[in-house]
């Protein structure tokens, strides 16, 4: 066990639920306790949005799980991820930012049913799909954080996921959007903290030239620089356009939209946190993935890749910045876990119980249930998590690949094109969410290439079908209207 890492990630969990205990008592007495559990009051500035929209993106695939993706599966794949996470925050700044947050509604799916005239079959279609996408989403996160536990706490990976899950469980389920913003800003920090010192000492660390180290890395390794050598070009290709369409529709990063306090601040938001991820993501790969070939073949043997960069980080840093530094990774973790928690609640609590089953049910109502479905969904996630995926960015990719499929074509044409009406949404969902499910489950398609199939397969049945049925009425063109009004309107 360790016992200095351990003591100050028990410090840094002991703040996280003093601040949760301080956020519930805010939720519970506010007039508008919707709004500030599911949407932290629509009052968050974009500096400090787009701090947790970087703690929300940078989930513990992207920091933990990177050194060793990168060594397994190359250099051009971590590449073609992180490019399509910059391109994909500055199409949602230019294309979604706006409409959404002058929409007045509080996730995805309100805005979604809304738009296409509250139809019930959205109303269940809508929730259930996000429900799959962000259950598979978090499962990569709770492996993820059972990993790091287990590191630190030396006992097996199924109680380090059990501890861990049940942590993050429970702060979520105390304040809300309000408390994982207020924490998210903290673990924001951490990350960015996290992300220079391993490259500090990457660099620092260099047992050759940069140029040669590489090399050499390539040598022992020639998937690592060779394009085309792990995947096809198909999977880098999926996973840029999976990326870079993802942000727009990914229910607990699209969320930061509706926290903002206008639109103007949405886009702001958006934009600043579209370098600072492509940094993130792919300056540790260039830096420190090579000091993976002298960890030894039996270490990479014995661990799993996705420790990989914690018995590098082990090389460089005593036990006080190691504790730091496993703060860091579960600060990332946890921020893209209670995003994702409080989605998946969202989805069943708001969207299905309070717009279907229980269309008159009061704030106390829903947020009862809501904390209750928290706790549900969350160990149901964890006990699927105890045989977890072998690589978490390719699994959470896939993930992110059916709420794209699903999702964005609805979200744009909604926004951009006034002939789109229910039944092209409809038409476009089902294609979008189907096809991409068949070619995950059924073919042995290149990874993350089922997205190219499936989202033009949405656009053009969307397409058809809308130019071929009911227009829509003059209350929903006037909505759209109100969808891109000036900020001063």
């Amino acid at each position: 066990m360790r016992m200095t890492e351990l003591i100050i990630v028990m410090i840094y969990f002991i703040f996280l639920v003093v601040l949760g205990l301080i956020t519930q008592k805010k939720v519970s007495s506010s007039d508008s306790g919707i709004d500030e559990y599911y949407a932290a009051g629509k009052r968050i500035g974009p500096v400090v949005n787009s701090i947790a929209l970087l703690s929300a993106a940078g989930s513990g695939g992207t920091f933990m799980a990177s050194v060793g993706t990168t060594w397994e599966l190359g250099l051009p794949y971590i590449t073609s991820f992180g490019i399509g996470c910059s391109v994909g925050f500055m199409l949602a700044g230019l294309l979604v930012a706006k409409p959404l947050r002058n929409s007045g509604k509080i996730t995805i799916s309100e805005f979604l049913i809304d738009r296409y005239e509250g139809s019930v079959f959205l109303k269940v279609l809508i929730p259930v799909i996000i429900i799959i996408g962000s259950g598979m989403y978090l499962m990569s996160q709770m492996k993820a954080g059972g990993l790091v536990t287990s590191y630190i706490t030396g006992w097996p990976y199924e109680w380090g996921l059990v501890i861990i899950a049940l942590v993050f469980i429970f702060y979520v389920s105390l304040g809300g959007m309000l408390a994982v913003t207020w924490t998210n800003v903290l673990q924001g920090g951490l990350t960015l903290l996290l992300t220079l010192a391993i490259i500090v000492a990457g660099i620092a660390h260099l047992p050759m030239k940069w140029t040669d180290f590489i090399a050499h890395a390539a040598e022992i390794n020639p998937t690592l620089g060779t394009f085309g050598e792990s995947f096809s070009v198909l999977t880098y290709i999926g996973a840029f356009v999976t990326w870079a369409a993802a942000i727009s529709v990914t229910p607990h990063l699209i969320m930061r939209i509706f926290t903002s306090d206008n639109a103007e601040s949405a886009k702001l938001t958006l934009n600043y946190t579209t370098l600072v991820y492509a940094f993130v993501v792919i300056a540790p790969a260039y830096t420190v993935v090579p000091h993976v070939a002298n960890l030894g073949q039996s270490v990479m043997e014995n661990y799993s890749s996705d420790m990989w960069m914690l018995l590098i980080a082990e090389k460089f840093f005593g036990p006080v910045m190691m504790g730091i530094i496993v703060a860091a990774i579960l600060a990332a973790i946890m921020s893209t876990t209670d995003s994702l928690l409080l989605a998946l609640s969202s989805a069943v609590a708001y969207d299905l119980y309070s717009g279907v089953i229980n269309p008159n049910a009061g704030k106390e109502k829903i947020l009862k249930v809501s904390v209750i479905l928290t706790w549900v969904i969350g160990i149901a996630v964890m006990l699927l998590s105890l045989n977890p995926p072998a690589f978490l960015m390719v699994f959470y990719t896939a993930a992110l690949g059916l709420m794209v499929s699903a999702f964005f074509v609805p979200l744009l044409l909604g926004i951009w094109w006034k002939e789109a009406n229910t039944s092209g949404a409809i038409a476009g969902m089902l294609s979008g969410a189907i096809s991409f499910l068949v070619a995950f489950t059924l073919f042995e398609l290149p990874q993350n290439s089922e997205i190219l199939i499936s989202l033009p397969l949405s656009f053009i049945i969307m397409y058809v079908v809308s130019l071929r049925t009911k227009k829509n009425s003059e209350h929903v063109l006037k909505k759209m209207d109100g969808y891109h009004k000036n900020a001063h309107s």
